[in-house]
C-alpha cells in the first residue's frame, strides 16, 4: 500500500510541465495531546510562478499515555501530505505560502484526512505551521511547527 501511494503521488506531481523541482528537508515540533518531533522532506514541482504541486514524507513521534512520555516510549508515525501550494511574493526574497491538500498517515492505525499549512519563505529558508486533521478518527489531529531549507534539483 505504501509503495502504491508513493507511486501515485509521484505520477500526480509529474503531470503537466514542471518548470523547476525543489527538495525541502524539514524538522520541527509536533503536537497531538503530547509534544514530539518530526523530520522529513517535501518536493516542490513548479507549475507556474505561483502554483506548485508539493508531495512530502514526514516521520513523527507518537507518545503514549501521560505517564509514559519518556523518549524511550515514543513510537514513530508517518505522514504523507500532497499539498497544492500557492506562493505569494512579498518582495524579491520573501514569499508567503498557503498550502492545502489531502494526507495519508500511519501511526497506531491508518489516517486519512486533510492538511493545511501556512508559512514564510525567505530566500531558501522556510518557517511554517501546519494542521493535519484525520477524517478516520475525528479526535485525531496533529499540529506541526517546521523549519526547512530548499535545494534545487
Amino acid at each position: 500500500l505504501k509503495k502504491n501511494v508513493l507511486l501515485l503521488m509521484l505520477l500526480l506531481c509529474t503531470v503537466g510541465n514542471a518548470k523547476t523541482i525543489d527538495l525541502e528537508p524539514r524538522v520541527g515540533a509536533s503536537y497531538t495531546r503530547h509534544w514530539g518531533i518530526h523530520i522529513g522532506a517535501l518536493a516542490s514541482y513548479s507549475l507556474s510562478n505561483t502554483f506548485y504541486s508539493q508531495p512530502g514524507v514526514l516521520i513523527h513521534t507518537v507518545g503514549g499515555s501521560d505517564r509514559d512520555q519518556r523518549i524511550g516510549n515514543w513510537k514513530l508515525g508517518l505522514d504523507v501530505p500532497l499539498y497544492a501550494p500557492f506562493r505569494m511574493p512579498l518582495n524579491d526574497v520573501t514569499k508567503i505560502r498557503l498550502n492545502a491538500g489531502p494526507y495519508l498517515g500511519w501511526s497506531s492505525r491508518m489516517n486519512l484526512g486533510t492538511a493545511v499549512e501556512t508559512g514564510a519563505e525567505f530566500r531558501k529558508m522556510y518557517v511554517g505551521i501546519s494542521w493535519l486533521q484525520n477524517f478516520v478518527n475525528q479526535n485525531c489531529a496533529r499540529l506541526h511547527f517546521s523549519i526547512g531549507y530548499k535545494f534545487a534539483l
